[in-house]
């Protein structure tokens, strides 16, 4: 079944629902005088005079209104619920309740009608608008997911050849200095792509893969650098611990390729990275020092940016990102929600 046959049926129980409610309502007050298939037959038709006009307004009056045609608005308003207030009066003086008025009374009658199809017209409407609100609301919202994926789509697809970018960079660096290391290094290099591109498009994945991914990382690192940089990085739980949480992928990655990049200094050289689970909550700290001024690399901020989008895409504001420079080191602070 296609998707508009399954909204078809979803608005006709909806339209349903909202018949039986407001019969329901309109005759709670009668029950009791309902003891016969007559009765019912009488109450019934009684509601659908009401029912009938007050959908008459909202499926072809209304319009009129959204459009700012007022006095076109007012017109047939009032035209329609003269006529429903009309059929309801003669089928209640001739057969429904005939000896409910006074014959001295036709006016306060009509009257009493007239003001029983405005209620009824006024409920359905109400009824009506916050349906179509609600509707909307949820179209809103499944356009905002849909968004979000496309977006999250394309800043994976940013990320991809930065990293790999960077990674290469490093490699070609190492193959000049040290050219035996370097076969280990391609293989390590494999494996991180390998799981880049596996779980690159994927919403969650297990925070153990993803810390095991940055220990490969940073060991790849620590082999091109290891011996001029003072590289630390401290995880206290086990692979078991960490593997009932679910974290978004790729999203460490980038911080801790920005601290090593922007870290080069030939004095005092360091990057340390803490990664902490406090209950629900993942807390990752990185220090670094700060590049020498001759050393230093331009930035394109591409990473960075394309974190803090990512952050706000899938924690909303449910996270906790701060940086803070100073004269010899820069500090990054992560605070993300975890779920199982």
């Amino acid at each position: 079944m296609n998707i508009t046959a399954i909204s078809t049926r979803k608005r006709w129980l909806q339209e349903i629902i909202i018949f039986f409610a407001m019969y329901i309502l309109t005759m709670l007050h009668e029950w009791l005088f309902i003891n016969s298939l007559e009765n019912f037959l009488k109450g019934l038709v009684f509601f659908i005079i009401l029912y009938v006009q007050a959908q008459i307004h909202r499926f072809f009056i209304f319009r009129f209104y959204l459009q700012k045609k007022y006095l076109i608005y007012i017109a047939y308003s009032l035209s329609v619920i003269f006529a429903g207030s009309s059929i309801l009066f003669v089928a209640n003086i001739y057969w429904i309740q005939p000896d409910f008025f006074e014959p001295d009374e036709v006016v306060l009658s009509f009257l009493y009608h007239f003001v029983i199809c405005i209620i009824s017209t006024a409920t359905i409407m109400a009824l009506s608008l916050m349906q179509s609100y609600a509707i909307e609301v949820q179209r809103r919202s499944m356009d905002q997911i849909l968004l979000n994926e496309m977006n999250l789509k394309f800043l994976h697809a940013q990320l991809n050849p930065h990293f790999f970018f960077n990674m290469l960079n490093n490699l070609y660096g190492v193959s000049l200095t040290e050219p035996d290391r370097t076969p280990g290094l391609i293989v390590k290099l494999s494996e991180l792509m390998r799981y880049q591109i596996e779980n690159g498009n994927v919403p969650k994945v297990s925070l153990a893969d993803e810390i095991n991914f940055i220990r490969n990382y940073i060991d790849l690192e620590r082999e091109r650098i290891g011996k001029r940089c003072d590289i630390q990085f401290r995880c206290n739980h086990s692979a078991d611990e960490m593997k009932v949480w679910q974290i978004s992928p790729l999203l460490l990655i980038i911080l801790i390729e920005n601290s090593f990049k922007h870290s080069h200094n030939l004095t005092d050289w360091f990057v340390h990275i803490a990664i902490e689970l406090r209950q629900s909550e993942f807390l990752m700290t990185i220090e670094n020092s700060l590049a020498d001024e001759n050393l230093r690399k331009p930035s394109t901020q591409i990473g960075l940016n394309n974190l803090k989008q990512r952050l706000f895409f899938v924690y909303n504001n449910d996270f906790s990102f701060h940086q803070k420079k100073s004269e010899t080191r820069y500090k990054t602070t992560l605070i993300i929600p975890l779920e199982k």
